[in-house]
Formats: C-alpha cells, sequence, structure tokens
C-alpha cells in the first residue's frame, strides 16, 4: 500500500528559507554539480566553490538553475522541497538531475504546509530526472508537466496524499517518458492524467499500485505508448488503462494486470480495465497483454463496445491475438509466472532493453521462446532472472578452538548455469580463498564469531553473491550440559505440554535434541531447535527424559516432571436440575435413601467428551425432614461425606464439585425425608478444551481477599449501602494479578436480609437471572462459592427481593490468557470422590471432640486419601454442626496467617456446609479456625490442585 509521506513534512519545513536563494554564478569544474544538504556536508549556495564534491550546493533548486546543457545534477544526500524545473538540455546535451541510485532514498516533497506540485517540469525540453522518492501532501499534483518535451522520469517513485493525479501532463506538452517508475496511488487519486492536446507519451518498464482511479487516463492524447508495465489493483477489477477523446495512434501491449482477489471483475466488477473510446480506435495496437485470471466479467471496452474475453476482442477487432491469463494473483504464493516468460513483443515501440529493476533481458532455457522479435522478453515491469542461488553451509556451527571447518556452497541452479569457480570469506581476517570446487576446509584458531560468505562466478563472468551468511562460532570449552523445561502449551488442551531444550549449554552446537515424555510413546525427535509439543494421554504426573547429541559427539540426559490436569471453563450459570418442574429429571421430590441420576455432560451447552469434573450449585429447598445431600460419579460406591445439610423450612445452597464418570452422569443421594434439588453448572474441568477458549483455564490460588462489602464499601468506590429488591451492585477487581482472568472463584456471603431472596449473577439487557448462586432467607447470614464471569475486570449481582448486604472474598481466579503475564498460568485440577479428612465427632483427622473459641485445628490433606504430597491447593467441603453460638469459621493454609475473612457463616445449633478453595501449606496441611463457642467441624475434599 502507499505509505504516507507527512513524515518528510517537518524536514522540508527546515529547508524552505534556502529555496530562494540567489543562484551564485560560481560552478564546478566538469559538468557535475553536487547537491548534499545534511549539515556535516560543508554545502554552500554561494561559495566560490560551490557544486563540488567537496563543498556540494545546499539547495537542490540552486544548483538545477545554474546547469547548462549537459551538465550532471548529482544530489548524494539529502531532503529537498518543492523543485521548479525551468533549465533546458539539447538533443545531444540533456540536463540530467539523479541521485547516482535506483533506491529513490532521497525525496522531493511539498509538505502539508507548502502548497504545489513537488516537481513541475516547466516549459523545458531534454530533462531527465532519476532516483528519487517524489510526494506531495498536498492537494496538488505530485509531479506537474506544463508546456515540456523530451522530458523523462526514470527509476523514480511517485507517491501522494490527495493528490488528483500523481503525474499531470498538460495539453502543451509531447514526447515525455516514464520509463522504470514506481508509482502508487491512494484512493481518489489517478496515476498519470494525459490531458487533450499531449502527444508521444510513453510509459514503459513501470509498476503501478492502484485503487479506484485509472493509473494511466488520456484524454485526447494522440500517440500515447504503454508498453512493458504491471499494473496491481488492490480493489478488485477497476480501470488501469483509459485512451479515451481522440487517442489514436497509440500503443498497448506487454503490460500484466493483477486485479487482486481471484475472480477479479466477476466478484469486484466496478469498472472495465482497459478502455479505448471509439475516438481512439484508429491506429491503436492492443496485444500481447496478461491477466491474473479469466473472469465472467467484462476485461475490454473497444470503440464503446465491452468484451469479457480476449476471443471475444479479437472476434471483433483484430485485436488481443496474444492475450494471456495466469491464475494466481501478483506476489502470492504459488503464482505461475510461466506464462509471462520469455512471450513478449520485443519489437513493441518503446519496449526497454532492460527491466524494472534495471536488469537485462535473459532467455530462460526452460521455457519455450513465444514472443516476437528477439523471442524472449517476458511480459509485465519485471524480467525473470537466473533463479541461480548459492548460500555458504558450514559443517559444524559452533565448536572448540583450534575448529576445522568444511565449508561448502549449496547451490540452486534449475538452469544448470555452468559455474567457473568459489570465493570464500571466512569472516576471520584471512585471506579469501578460491576454488574450483564447492567445498573447502578452513581452521579457526581464535575464540569468537565469525560470518562466512560465498560468491559464485559463471562461465559469462557474472558473479553471484550468496543471499545468506553462515556463522561459525569458536567458543571456549564447556561440558554438555542439558536442559529441560515443561510448560503449558498455550492455547492447547490442559494436556499439552511444549518442551524447551534451548536452555541447554555446550561448546559445540547440538546436533539433535529428543525427549521421551514418560508415557510410553516413542521418543520425539525434535531436531536442532529444542523445541517440541506433546500431549499426554491421561492427567498425572509423568517424568520425561531429554537426550542431546553434539558435533562433537558427545551426549547426555536429563530429566523434569510435569504434572498436567485438567482445565477450568467458566460456563453459566445453567441451570440443569429443578425437580419442582422436572428440569433434568422427573418433577417430584427426592424421596429417603434415593438417588437421583442427573446427566451434566452433553445437554444444555456442557460438551460431550473431556469433561472430568462438572461445578454445580446445588440448592435443596422445601425439605420435609433434616436431611443430608452427597454427590459423587454416578457407577460409584457413594461416599460418607455430604455436600448440603438441610432443615425443614430451609434453602441451602452449596457449590460442589464431582467427578464426571464415562456415561456423563453424576447422582445425588438423599437421607432422609423428601426434598426439592435444583442444580445450576457454573463450570465444568475439561482435559480437552483449548486454554483461552471461552475463558478456559487454570486456577490461580491467591487465598481471601476481600473484594466487596456493601457495609462500608469494599470495591464499590467506597458507596456503601445494602442491595435493593432487583437491584444491581458491580465491583471492580483489584489491579495487577487479577488483571488477565476470565472469571473469579468468590466466597460470597448475604447478610442483614430483610426478606427471603436470592442473589443471581451478572443479568443481561436488564433482565433477571434464570439461576440463583446464593438462596436465603431474612435474618439469615450464609455464604456460598460462587464462579463469577469477569467482564472488562468486572463482576455483577443482582439481588431479587428486598434488601441485603452482600461481602465477596475472592479465593482463587481463572487465567485464561497469558501471553502478556506467563508467571499467571495457574494450577491444572484433579477431581476426586468426595474424601473425609475430618469428623470432630468420631475423630477422624483430629481429636474426638468440637472445636472451641478462637481456636485452630491443623489437618494433613496431602499424601492420603488420594490427594498427593506436593499439592498447592485443595476444594474442601466444610461442614459446622450445631454450635453453642453464632460463630464463623475459616480455612487456611497452615502455617499462614489468619485471614480476614470467614469460610462459613453458623447460627447456633445450624448444620451448614460451604465449599472453599484453600491454600496447603508447606507441610501438606490446612488450618481452620472458629471464632465464638464450640462447634464439630466435617472436612471433605472433592479435588485438589497441583503446580
Amino acid at each position: 500500500m502507499p505509505r504516507s509521506i507527512a513524515a518528510f513534512a517537518g524536514v522540508v519545513g527546515l529547508l524552505g528559507a534556502g529555496l530562494a536563494l540567489t543562484p551564485s554564478a560560481a560552478r564546478a569544474d566538469g559538468s557535475t554539480l553536487y547537491v548534499n544538504n545534511l549539515s556535516t556536508s560543508n554545502c554552500s549556495d554561494s561559495a566560490a566553490g560551490a557544486g563540488s564534491q567537496a563543498q556540494p550546493y545546499c539547495s537542490l533548486q540552486t544548483a538545477v538553475d545554474v546547469a547548462q546543457p549537459g551538465d550532471t545534477v548529482m544530489v548524494v544526500r539529502g531532503t529537498f522541497g518543492p523543485l521548479d524545473v525551468k533549465t533546458s538540455g539539447t538533443a545531444s546535451a540533456p540536463i540530467t538531475i539523479t541521485t547516482g541510485t535506483s533506491k529513490a532514498l532521497i525525496q522531493i516533497i511539498t509538505p502539508q504546509s507548502g502548497s504545489g506540485p513537488a516537481l513541475t517540469l516547466d516549459h523545458v525540453h531534454d530533462v531527465a530526472v532519476h532516483g528519487f522518492f517524489i510526494g506531495a501532501d498536498v492537494r496538488a499534483p505530485v509531479v506537474a508537466v506544463e508546456g515540456s518535451s523530451e522530458v523523462t522520469l526514470d527509476g523514480d517513485r511517485v507517491e501522494g496524499a490527495y493528490s488528483g493525479a500523481l503525474v499531470s501532463i498538460d495539453g502543451q506538452s509531447n514526447a515525455l517518458t516514464l520509463s522504470r517508475d514506481d508509482i502508487e496511488t491512494q484512493p481518489g487519486e489517478d496515476g498519470v492524467d494525459i490531458a487533450s492536446g499531449a502527444s508521444g507519451t510513453v510509459i514503459t518498464g513501470s509498476k503501478f499500485y492502484y485503487g479506484k482511479n485509472a493509473p494511466v487516463n488520456a484524454a485526447g492524447a494522440p500517440g500515447t505508448v504503454v508498453v512493458g508495465n504491471t499494473f496491481t489493483n488492490d480493489g478488485g477489477c477497476n480501470t488501469a488503462i483509459a485512451l479515451t477523446g481522440t487517442s489514436s495512434g497509440s500503443t498497448i501491449e506487454n503490460n500484466a494486470f493483477f486485479l487482486g482477489t481471484s475472480g477479479g471483475c466477476a466478484t469486484y466488477g466496478t469498472s472495465t480495465p482497459v478502455v479505448v473510446s471509439s475516438g481512439s480506435t484508429s491506429g491503436t495496437t492492443y496485444d500481447y497483454n496478461v491477466f491474473e485470471s479469466e473472469s465472467d466479467g467484462a476485461l475490454y471496452s473497444w470503440g464503446g463496445r465491452t468484451y469479457a474475453t480476449a476471443a471475444d476482442l479479437q472476434a471483433a477487432t483484430g485485436q488481443g491475438k496474444h492475450e494471456l491469463y495466469v491464475a494466481v494473483a501478483l506476489d502470492r504464493t504459488g503464482l505461475n509466472i510461466t506464462p509471462l516468460i520469455d512471450s513478449a513483443d520485443a519489437d513493441a515501440p518503446d519496449e526497454l532493453s532492460t527491466d524494472f529493476n534495471g536488469k537485462p533481458r535473459v532467455d530462460a532455457p526452460l521455457v519455450a521462446d513465444t514472443g516476437t522479435g528477439a523471442g524472449y522478453y517476458d511480459r509485465g515491469a519485471t524480467e525473470y532472472q537466473d533463479p541461480y542461488q548459492v548460500v555458504p553451509v558450514v559443517s559444524v556451527s559452533k565448536g572448540p578452538a583450534p575448529l576445522s571447518e568444511t565449508i561448502t556452497a549449496n547451490e540452486t541452479n534449475p538452469w544448470k548455469t555452468r559455474i567457473t569457480g568459489y570465493t570464500f570469506n571466512f569472516g576471520d581476517g584471512s585471506d579469501p580463498v578460491v576454488s574450483a570446487t564447492p567445498s573447502v576446509t578452513h581452521t579457526y584458531a581464535a575464540i569468537g564469531s565469525y560470518p562466512v560468505t560465498v560468491t559464485a562466478t559463471t562461465a559469462a563472468g557474472a558473479s553471484v553473491a550468496g543471499s545468506k551468511k553462515a556463522y561459525v562460532n569458536v567458543a571456549a570449552e564447556a561440558p554438555l550440559a542439558p536442559a529441560l523445561s515443561l510448560s503449558q502449551a498455550y492455547p492447547y488442551s490442559s494436556l499439552t505440554v511444549q518442551a524447551n531444550a534451548t536452555k541447554t549449554t555446550d561448546d559445540w552446537s547440538i546436533a539433535d535434541y529428543s525427549v521421551d515424555y514418560g508415557d510410553g510413546t516413542p521418543a520425539a525427535d525434535l531436531g536442532t531447535s529444542g523445541v517440541g509439543g506433546h500431549t499426554y494421554p491421561n492427567p498425572g504426573t509423568y517424568t520425561a527424559t531429554l537426550t542431546v547429541k553434539d558435533d562433537g559427539g558427545n551426549t547426555a540426559t536429563t530429566t523434569q516432571q510435569v504434572t498436567v490436569g485438567s482445565a477450568f471453563v467458566p460456563f453459566g450459570p445453567t441451570r440443569v436440575l429443578d425437580t419442582r418442574n422436572g428440569t433434568g429429571a422427573a418433577k417430584a421430590k427426592v424421596g429417603p435413601g434415593s438417588v437421583l441420576r442427573l446427566k451434566v455432560v452433553g445437554v444444555k451447552g456442557v460438551p460431550a467428551t473431556g469433561v472430568t469434573a462438572v461445578t454445580l450449585n446445588l440448592t435443596g429447598l422445601h425439605a420435609s425432614t433434616s436431611t443430608v445431600i452427597t454427590a459423587y460419579p454416578d457407577g460409584t460406591t457413594r461416599p460418607t461425606a455430604s455436600n448440603l445439610n438441610m432443615v425443614p423450612g430451609q434453602v441451602t445452597p452449596n457449590l460442589v464439585t464431582v467427578p464426571v464418570p464415562a456415561d456423563g452422569y453424576i447422582d445425588l443421594y438423599n437421607h432422609s425425608g423428601s426434598v426439592d434439588l435444583v442444580g445450576d453448572v457454573e463450570g465444568y474441568y475439561s482435559t480437552t478444551a483449548a486454554v483461552t477458549l471461552g475463558g478456559t483455564g487454570f486456577v490461580q490460588v491467591s487465598g481471601p481477599t476481600r473484594v466487596l462489602d456493601t457495609r462500608n464499601g469494599t470495591g464499590t468506590d467506597t458507596v456503601k449501602g445494602k442491595v435493593g429488591p432487583g437491584g444491581l451492585v458491580t465491583f471492580t477487581l483489584p489491579s495487577g494479578s487479577y488483571a488477565n482472568a476470565s472469571a473469579v472463584l468468590l466466597n460470597v456471603t448475604e447478610t442483614n436480609a430483610t426478606a427471603s431472596s436470592w442473589v443471581g449473577l451478572e443479568p443481561s439487557s436488564g433482565n433477571v437471572p434464570t439461576s440463583s448462586v446464593l438462596n436465603f432467607t431474612a435474618g439469615q447470614t450464609s455464604a456460598n462459592l460462587v464462579v463469577a464471569p469477569v467482564s472488562n475486570g468486572q463482576v455483577q449481582f443482582y439481588n431479587r427481593y428486598g434488601s441485603v448486604d452482600l461481602i465477596a472474598d475472592l479465593e482463587g481466579y481463572v487465567v485464561s490468557d497469558v501471553s502478556n503475564s506467563p508467571s499467571a498460568l495457574g494450577s491444572p485440577y484433579f477431581p476426586i470422590s468426595p474424601t473425609r479428612v475430618l469428623d470432630t465427632r468420631s475423630g477422624t483427622g483430629a481429636a474426638q471432640g468440637p472445636l472451641g473459641a478462637k481456636s485452630k485445628i491443623s489437618v494433613k490433606v496431602a499424601g492420603s486419601g488420594g490427594v498427593p504430597a506436593g499439592v498447592k491447593a485443595v476444594l474442601v467441603n466444610l461442614t459446622g454442626v450445631k454450635p453453642t453460638t453464632s460463630t464463623w469459621l475459616s480455612a487456611y493454609a497452615d502455617g499462614s496467617a489468619l485471614p480476614g475473612s470467614s469460610t462459613l457463616n453458623l447460627a447456633a445449633g445450624a448444620i451448614r456446609a460451604n465449599l472453599a478453595l484453600v491454600p496447603v501449606g508447606s507441610d501438606g496441611s490446612i488450618d481452620i479456625y472458629n471464632n465464638s463457642g464450640s462447634v464439630n467441624v466435617v472436612a471433605d475434599i472433592e479435588g485438589y490442585y497441583t503446580g
């Protein structure tokens, strides 16, 4: 795409004052006037020696004004403001204004603060301008040709920002040549506008990049020649060449038209690529052009009629007999350029003997000559050159001194060009070596890094420099020390790891890395990159073995353990069970000693495969008597643990995380009486979901952090007050670690409720949420662990009835995007069937007897009951049984300070449970603290996190 020239405006503004200097009468010796306005150039526009190499002109305008026929104005360095050429040469002694290079690095521009064209050729003749970037940031032509003749723009790059036309040729001008120019238009700009009355304009060997407007527009300009150019249309199929009015006696040959995406005119048919009006057909020749693809659209308009194909055009007019088509757009992988090669009309008027890049015409030996004249000119602006390439290859890239290397010239030579010699430069200060064979040896004596180059000499005497360098590193002696790291392969499934052995050190270059991932699969060859990926078949802990071989014949190994497990997918909340209305099960209460089988995968958007556990907000209602509910995997033995503890007339919620067996069901057991059950899925753990998909990630355990308290304004910008009926409360997570969280695990506590109600998550468009995360009655203080989605760093709760204070303590968060914070990647999860690790009523896990006021129990959770040593955190269903007074419990890592938040709130005589994400201390234990009175405590582990 055209690049903006606004960046040059400030530079040119600094030069403006120098453009109006009166030219000095002083002349440099000879016919070359030098120009260089860099601060280090010692330039002058008035000194006696101005214009010499030693003291060049500062102003390009000054140099051009004093130039005489036969002079060359050589611009060495600098950036220049608008140039108005008013000095002419002669046919035998033209004035040449040049940079001496084809790279178009020196700018002649009109900045936004200026006005008029960047280059004006003002009633002059026999002038050539070569090798400049010419641009304008104003609404004016970039190049204006006014009343001029025998003028050439060669090897220039022309761009504009607001120009109506990049090159404007008025009707009093003739014999203007544009050759090997790079012309890039912005939307709304023409490329070259040739006004009525102008004649003999030649456009040859140039490249045009354009959008909607025509790059060549000749309106009543006879004798216009457009030969051997390449037109690339960014927008589809727009007019490239328009000969209108009376532009007779013109020639359009050997051009290549690339029309954007495949389909060209048929897809984007806004106009016809080639237009020749009825007044322009006389004496005009159209032939030997090539289009990117033949389409159903009209490629040609000739004499007022449109023609879809060259065959149609030829049948009606005799034109386009040698038209060709290629299948793929310019510069795209797989372009079939063969039709362009050796198929042009070499005798077309003003066809150049060298191409856009100054390369000579070449007869490609693998393509038949189908052109006329010499028979091997290519169509378009670029001549296909000998594809011979050579690069140096070293036998080893690294080794200890003294290092003997074999260096080989690796050749690509489809044309079988005869090579007579190779010149090797070893980069260590030694003399280059010329060899008749493509392989030499060399010994490096000193430690260092050395670039190696090779140049091939053809039988015709041409030198072909290597397209790349090779490097030899001579190192100090050091042993082979393999190193392996294994990490989550973001953004793949949780069982996929990336192996990285690039921290391996050695004094030799590495010949091969291979990794045995320790799961019974064959070792994976990582080649010399040292990086690879692997997906484990199942969650677990594996020992991977890295084997490294170096170019010195040494071999070494190392091992690394890695644990892979399930990633968490935040989901919903989505209701999958309600026995009150028959959702997910029969419309009936669950009776005493009964088991409700609940399908939790493959329903309501939960995937049918890859799910290892489901996180469900389970609510019990309408219990006819005191009872307990136990959730566990279908088809397994019911554990002694409980998830809900209920009394009649109470609505009791609790978050449960239950392993999911192969059949996709979990079981819900009711111990006594009858009860309604409601279940809302808040997420699931998966081994197949890609990390980042829908917020999928690993749980980062943070420990309790208070993020919301409506009683004192925490999290709500100090706005205190209860959440009213139908009200919302939105709070912002603390900055820092939570910035890339997709969901958070919150222990949500309600208190001071004025009515029985429930709390839901994030209603959309003001609608009432369809599921609840916490149910409570007036005057009750209760808590529940909640998986809350995060949007723009915020979480929102909805209260249905009455008014209530809400408190939220953050226990963990889900990391799904680690691209900005790789160290924030959390821990994989391993679900287990609920396992009781503490019951003070029976002495399980601690001394028998209730926990007293201001006391704590340390409970060993790692290393037994299916929980391995070294775990980072556990999911604990914590139950308080019949406290002697109202109290609260807090669960936290053993060895750490008591947090300022509660895990479970209890009224005197109540039995309640709450799920908690609890960090594990370094000794494998957690602590449970009781604030008031005495209470029996029960703890059941539902899963653990590693890492």
